[in-house]
């Protein structure tokens, strides 16, 4: 009966996380929907696997309707045909979400992939709450989890027609299965493969998971964690084999205002490494500056005390895999150093979520007051004897 009620009070505490999460993305359903150039090349990703040829696809998505208002704010990238072209080989592999949208398109038909976003925002906050369940009492997990339902890159990013809730969503869900793994045995490392693979298919942080498997496998030497490095490596290098990603070209772009540089070498690309790096520090304290403080102080304080309290012995090997994932994610972050408004930097939110739970489960064990205990009354008349 108890665990029953339990169990009541769980799913009752997850159905107000998911309430408050589509409650916050009201104003997102009703809107029309607000086009980037990433979405379009969502937009058109769907239409090429619903059928429509590459560049007819590409056509009438950045020449279309969807993408006026960008060709006029945006003429030299939006608004050029060859700029879209190039473009379009860096979006091959990110399909899940594309292949999504196309089979709803007869129903949410140009709004199918804002919509996937959203409900990628919500499974995030919910993946969130079950992966900090594994560890922690459910008011730190239920308090955690509504942090996240307010965290601003979150919510922001999750209003446009975007990949990044679902990459989230599937990173936590790796992570999570990662520790049932370590925790209940190898027959999770099925659950962590698939996981894996779909996050290969979403988004470009798959390699985060598979370094800290890497790290995990390195420090532990056992055979849950080998299992872990050998099918998240095996699933990210099959897509990487279908999906091949041009890097430097990639690396160069970015580091030449978005704009293809295709001509540039990896030692041009890697000199220009530490001024964007100093760029995007200096752009990312702008933005905190700007009203952007919660996400840093979720990020920056949830991270460090992942890092502060989780060196005890128990549990050690869930802290190994979150610490790696967590200095894998800033090599993530950093890899690509251009300004992203904390969108790459969303990559650290399971580890910094786990940080912030232990966090307070510290500071609830430090205010709680032990019950007295009275010393027993001697009976009367019985005092000397």
């Amino acid at each position: 009966m108890l665990a029953m009620r339990r169990t009541a009070v769980t799913l009752l505490v997850a159905l107000a996380l998911a309430c408050a999460a589509l409650f916050s993305m009201s104003d997102t359903l009703s809107d029309p929907v607000r086009w980037t150039p990433d979405g379009l090349f969502y937009q058109a990703r769907s239409l090429e696997l619903q059928g429509t040829p590459r560049a007819e696809a590409l056509q009438e998505t950045f020449q279309g309707p969807l993408a006026a208002e960008l060709r006029r704010i945006d003429p030299e990238r939006t608004g050029d045909p060859a700029w879209v072209t190039y473009n379009a080989q860096f979006y091959e592999r990110r399909v899940a979400v594309p292949a999504a949208a196309a089979v709803l398109d007869p129903v949410a038909g140009d709004r199918a992939i804002l919509d996937l976003s959203v409900a990628g925002y919500v499974a995030a906050v919910l993946a969130i709450f079950g992966f900090l369940l594994l560890r922690f009492r459910l008011p730190i997990a239920a308090a955690v989890a509504f942090a996240t339902v307010l965290l601003p890159a979150l919510t922001k990013h999750s209003s446009f027609p975007l990949t990044d809730s679902w990459g989230l969503a599937l990173e936590t869900a790796a992570f999570a299965a990662g520790i049932l793994a370590l925790e209940r045995g190898r027959r999770w490392v099925l659950a962590w493969a698939a996981a894996v693979l779909l996050l290969a298919f979403t988004r470009d942080s798959a390699l985060v998971l598979v370094a800290a498997a890497g790290w995990l496998a390195v420090t532990q030497r056992s055979k849950i964690s080998a299992w872990m490095l050998g099918t998240g490596l095996a699933a990210s290098l099959a897509v990487l084999a279908l999906f091949p990603m041009p890097m430097r070209e990639l690396l160069a772009m970015m580091l030449n205002g978005a704009q293809p540089d295709p001509d540039a070498s990896w030692g041009s690309v890697l000199s220009q490494y530490p001024g964007a790096i100093v760029d995007m520090l200096q752009a990312d304290g702008g933005a905190v500056r700007d009203g952007a403080w919660f996400t840093a102080a979720y990020l920056l304080l949830g991270v460090g005390l992942l890092f502060v309290l989780g060196r005890g012995a128990r549990g050690s090997a869930v802290t190994t895999l979150l610490k790696a994932g967590a200095v894998a994610g800033a090599a993530y972050v950093v890899a690509v150093p251009v300004f992203s408004a904390f969108r790459l930097e969303l990559v650290l939110v399971p580890m910094a979520a786990f940080g912030l739970a232990l966090g307070i489960e510290w500071i609830a064990a430090r205010v709680s007051v032990p019950k007295r205990v009275s010393a027993p009354i001697p009976a009367p008349g019985r005092a000397g004897t």
